[in-house]
């Protein structure tokens, strides 16, 4: 017989968080060059970083729609859940310095340099076509199989991120 473990109460508004916190600590950063620049004329340079900003700007206000709508349904389930932000050590960690954001995203920062060639090589295959979802999977377990750990993770959100900015 499978055994099961109780998930804590407050564990799908932990991880909503994290995920968008790190998301738009991600967002905040200036985009690196992944994939090798061309010679572009110079009209042609300036459209990217203006649909870049665009397309970032877009992003923060998405999450930040998002982290709202996410403390108001943390605030309308309190009484049924008992769930307090206050609590928590992912809405309020003891060392406010290594929040578990923060910790993510040195790892993503990790991940980007230890995986670099599978992810310039995944994002260059992806951003050359439509993008489906079977070939975000396949580009994902090709990464994957020089990762182990939370990079396996990481490099997931990453090739995530690429594909959002650059499409």
């Amino acid at each position: 017989m499978a055994s099961s473990t109780a998930v804590p109460v407050g564990f799908h508004y932990e991880t909503k968080y994290v995920v968008l916190s790190y998301l738009g600590l991600l967002s905040q950063e200036k985009p690196q060059e992944q994939h090798p620049p061309s010679t572009p004329g110079p009209q042609e340079s300036v459209i990217p970083q203006a649909l870049e900003k665009e397309v970032l700007e877009k992003l923060k206000t998405e999450i930040e729609k998002e982290l709202k709508h996410l403390d108001e349904e943390i605030s309308e389930a309190f009484t049924s859940t008992g769930f307090d932000c206050h609590t928590s050590p992912v809405f309020s960690p003891a060392n406010p310095e290594s929040s578990i954001e923060d910790c993510l995203a040195h790892l993503g920062e990790k991940v980007s340099q230890e995986l670099k060639e599978p992810l310039h090589k995944a994002l260059q295959i992806l951003l050359s076509k439509p993008v489906t979802y079977q070939e975000y999977r396949e580009r994902t377990q090709e990464t994957d199989a020089h990762a182990s750990g939370w990079s396996k993770l990481s490099s997931a959100f990453i090739i995530y991120m690429e594909i959002e900015i650059f499409c």
